[in-house]
C-alpha cells in the first residue's frame, strides 16, 4: 500500500516538475502519441516532418561548420550520408555554435565497432528522449513512478548512486557474469524488487542467457516475480527467447529499436521484430549498400536516420550501421510504416578462462576506458585463448594497461594475444562484428 502511494507521488512530482520547466516532456509525449495514432499516409505527418526538416536544415547550415557549405540545398536527398567515424574524426564541426558544449548532455555509445562514440544533445532533445521512453514503456505496462528494472553490465561509469536509484524508482541489477549461480542471483533480485509490479529492460543477449537457464532448470525461481512487461533493446530478440520470457514472467514482451545517439526509433507490437516507426521525431530512409540512393519499399539496405530535434549536434542522414527494410503493416485499423528484416547485431556468447559465461556488454564497456582504440574485435579462439584486434591512433601506448584490464575480466588462466590492425573487416552485410566466439 505504502509503495503504491510512493509510486503515485513520484508520478505526480515528475509531471509537476516538468510543468514548472515548460512542459518539455509532456509536449513531446503528446506529439508522439498523436502521430503514432495516425495512419502513416496521413497528410498531417508529411507536413509535420517537412516543417521540422526545414527548420533543422536551416539551423544546421547556419550554425555548424560541417553543413555550412550546403546552404543552397533544400531537399534531404541533397545532403551527404554521415556515419560514426565521420563524426568522431571531426566532432567539433558537427556541434552547433548556438550552444556551449559544456552545457550539453554527453551521450556515449559503443556503436557497431564496439568503441566509444560520443554525441551531444540539447535540453529539448533530451526531454524528447525522456518522452519516448515513457510513451513506449507504457505499451509494456509501465507508468512514471513505477519500478523499472535495468539488467546491465555494471562499470563505474554506468552505476548510479543508491539515492538516485530510489528517487527514480530504478533497480540496477548487474549481469556482467551469466553462469548459472549468477543467473540465480539475478532472478532472486528481480523477484525481490518487483513485488509491486516492475518492467524489465535489458539487451536481447541477456534474455538469451536467461532462456538457456530456464530451458535447463525451469521457471520456479521467478514464480513470485510481479513483472508487468519486458522490453528488449539493441539486438535481435529471437522468437524462442521471446516465448521463454513470456512463459517465465507471464506478460507481454516487446523489442525496441533504439540507440544512445538518437533515442527510440521504433518498437514492435503484435508482429515480432517489426518496429513501428517513431515518425514524430525521426525520418528513416533505407539506402542501397553501394550508393546513397533509397531502395524500394520492402528491400533490405542501410538504415539511415535524420533526427528532427537534436539542434545541438544535427544528425542529418546518419548511417546507424544497422540494416533492415521499411514495410507498411496493418496495425489497429491503420497503415503504419515499420522497419522489418532487421539485421541487428547478433553477438556471440563468450566465456572467461574458467568457463563462466560473460555478458558481451561488459567487454564493450571496459573498452570505453581506451578512447585511443578506434575499433576493436574480441575473438575467443579456445577456452582460454583470446585474440584482440585493435585499430588505434598513433598516440596509443597502453598495451600493458589493456592486458591488465582483459586479465582482470577474463581470469588468470587467460592467454591474451593483441594484434594491431589498420581496419576491422566488414561482413558481407556491410556491418562489423566486434565480438566473436570460435568455440
Amino acid at each position: 500500500m505504502f509503495e503504491n502511494l510512493l509510486c503515485d507521488l513520484r508520478n505526480s512530482a515528475f509531471w509537476t516538475l516538468d510543468k514548472l520547466k515548460g512542459n518539455l516532456v509532456r509536449n513531446a509525449y503528446n506529439d508522439l502519441k498523436m502521430i503514432d495514432e495516425l495512419d502513416s499516409n496521413d497528410e498531417y505527418i508529411s507536413n509535420y516532418q517537412n516543417e521540422h526538416i526545414k527548420k533543422l536544415i536551416d539551423h544546421a547550415v547556419n550554425t555548424t561548420q560541417f553543413y555550412s557549405s550546403l546552404g543552397d540545398k533544400n531537399l534531404l536527398s541533397d545532403f551527404p550520408v554521415i556515419n560514426k567515424n565521420m563524426i568522431r574524426d571531426n566532432q567539433e564541426a558537427f556541434v552547433s555554435r548556438s550552444y556551449n558544449i559544456n552545457n550539453l548532455y554527453k551521450m556515449s555509445t559503443s556503436g557497431s565497432t564496439g568503441t566509444p562514440f560520443i554525441c551531444y544533445q540539447d535540453q529539448i532533445k533530451k526531454r524528447r528522449v525522456n518522452a519516448e521512453i515513457i510513451y513506449y514503456s507504457e505499451k509494456a505496462g509501465y507508468s512514471v513512478g513505477r519500478n523499472l528494472i535495468f539488467l546491465r553490465a555494471m562499470t563505474n561509469k554506468s552505476k548510479k548512486v543508491k539515492l538516485q536509484q530510489w528517487i527514480q524508482n530504478e533497480s540496477l541489477i548487474d549481469i556482467s557474469e551469466l553462469d548459472d549461480k549468477k543467473i540465480e542471483t539475478i532472478l532472486s533480485n528481480i523477484c525481490k524488487v518487483s513485488k509491486n509490479g516492475s518492467m524489465i529492460l535489458a539487451y536481447a543477449s541477456t534474455y538469451d542467457a536467461l532462456k538457456d537457464y530456464f530451458l535447463q532448470h525451469g521457471f520456479k525461481l521467478v514464480k513470485d516475480a510481479n513483472i508487468t512487461g519486458v522490453v528488449s533493446s539493441s539486438e535481435m530478440l529471437f522468437d524462442e527467447t521471446r516465448s521463454s520470457m513470456k512463459e517465465a514472467f507471464n506478460c507481454n514482451i516487446f523489442s525496441r529499436y533504439s540507440n544512445q545517439e538518437n533515442g527510440v526509433i521504433g518498437q514492435d507490437d503484435d508482429k515480432n521484430n517489426t518496429f513501428i516507426l517513431n515518425e514524430a521525431n525521426y525520418i528513416v530512409e533505407i539506402l542501397d549498400f553501394e550508393t546513397d540512393k533509397e531502395v524500394p519499399v520492402g528491400a533490405v539496405g542501410r538504415i539511415v536516420i535524420t533526427d528532427l530535434y537534436n539542434f545541438a549536434m544535427p544528425m542529418i542522414r546518419y548511417d546507424t550501421g544497422d540494416i533492415g527494410s521499411i514495410v507498411k503493416i496493418n496495425y489497429k485499423e491503420k497503415v503504419k510504416k515499420a522497419i522489418s528484416n532487421f539485421g541487428g547485431r547478433k553477438i556471440d556468447v563468450v566465456y572467461d578462462s574458467y568457463g563462466n559465461r560473460l555478458s558481451p556488454h561488459i567487454i564493450t564497456n571496459n573498452f570505453w576506458d581506451f578512447p585511443e582504440i578506434k575499433q576493436f574485435q574480441f575473438i575467443q579462439k579456445s577456452v582460454n585463448i583470446y585474440l584482440i584486434k585493435i585499430n588505434v591512433d598513433e598516440k596509443f601506448q597502453r598495451i600493458n594497461d589493456l592486458k591488465v584490464m582483459l586479465k582482470k575480466l577474463l581470469g588468470d588462466k587467460a592467454n591474451i594475444l593483441i594484434e594491431e590492425v589498420d581496419e576491422i573487416p566488414e561482413l558481407a552485410s556491410g556491418k562489423r562484428k566486434y565480438i566473436i566466439s570460435e568455440i
